[in-house]
């Protein structure tokens, strides 16, 4: 059970959301974006900040009774055409909630889950002329308000304890922006982070040095990051796979092309990522190898999958990057976290 507060499930929001839930929920384009005139240099002025202080703006705030946190960030959740999401729109607060039982259980065993609301770059953002997603004003707004949310966690809320940060997809953009610019100077917050689960996009070894943060290269060495993007082989180019990404690989945690078999996979869990709502759990469900040319998560699923990927590329399944080693992670969390207790 997570412990939150301010959970909002509005189901009949949610049937409104037609567009969204068509695509599959998660339209996230953070390619280069097509070359038809490059933008000037976009001049980034924040919005106000948000109040961080009003639990409001926290999707999770939980009673504390777990020795170690996880600061949690959500995937894009947002078809809003503004190009922002609307932190106050209880349709998109809806959808966000949805992603959040479906990713962040995973850690609910084992800590106390931070989550903030951030007005997160939509899919409705105009992209064309800039290189990168990371390069527009939108995705910038939102990375301001996760760090933003960070600082207050630290200074407020987190009072010492050890702590874990997870995402996915543009919630792993944003904390990749956040351990850049806030971990490389700061050894205290580098020793006080058991891990961080930064799945769905790709870290860079440029990454790493701005972050003073290594790769796992096992079970359960503790102050590094976990990474990896699912595909199958072969599989139409990912939008989130890069060719400088690291991997490690979530069912025997190497970082080599030592093959999984699906014996190894503890159990692969599915939601409705809209809703939250358990559908089913399947052990043994999928292997798993890393394609060293690519650094992409390699996984054959069954032959009667039945799963709806979204809008993804063809043999992408950056949608179930969590779902389908979901107990495998689990179990890491707990492993992680005791190795970091025993350090």
């Amino acid at each position: 059970m997570i412990n939150k507060s301010h959970s909002l499930i509005w189901f009949t929001a949610l049937v409104g959301i037609c567009v969204i839930l068509a695509c599959g929920c998660v339209k996230e384009d953070t390619s280069p974006a097509p070359d038809d005139g490059a933008k000037e240099p976009a001049v980034f002025e924040p919005l106000q900040k948000l109040n961080y202080e009003d639990p409001f703006n926290w999707q999770s705030l939980p009673s504390v009774d777990k020795p170690v946190d996880v600061f949690y960030v959500y995937p894009t959740v947002s078809n809003n055409v503004t190009g922002l999401m609307d932190v106050t729109n209880p349709e998109e607060r809806a959808l966000a909630e949805g992603a959040f039982l479906s990713q962040a259980s995973v850690f609910a065993s084992h800590a106390n889950i931070f989550a903030p609301h951030y007005r997160q770059m939509s899919s409705g953002a105009d992209l064309s002329g800039y290189e990168m997603a990371t390069d527009s004003p939108e995705f910038k707004q939102g990375a301001v308000d996760v760090a933003d949310a960070f600082e207050y966690y630290i200074d407020n809320l987190n009072e010492g304890r050890p702590f874990i940060l997870a995402g996915h997809s543009q919630g792993t953009m944003a904390l990749i922006e956040l351990i850049k610019n806030r971990f490389g100077d700061d050894e205290d917050l580098r020793n006080r982070m058991v891990a961080a689960y930064l799945i769905g996009y790709t870290i860079t070894d440029a990454d790493l040095e701005a972050s003073g943060l290594k790769i796992a290269e096992g079970a359960d060495d503790v102050g590094v990051i976990i990474t990896y993007n699912t595909q199958a082989d072969p599989s139409v180019e990912s939008r989130m796979l890069f060719p400088v990404a690291h991997c490690i690989n979530p069912l025997n945690w190497k970082t080599d092309d030592t093959y999984a078999p699906k014996s190894e996979n503890l159990g692969s869990v599915f939601y409705n990522d809209h809703t939250g709502e358990f559908l089913r759990e399947e052990p043994e469900y999928c292997d798993a190898q890393i394609d060293l040319a690519t650094g992409a998560l390699i996984t054959k699923l069954p032959e009667d999958v039945d799963l709806d990927f979204g809008n993804q590329p063809e043999g992408v399944y950056h949608r179930y990057d969590y779902g389908l080693f979901y107990r495998n992670l689990e179990q890491n969390v707990g492993d992680r976290i005791q190795a970091f207790s025993e350090q």
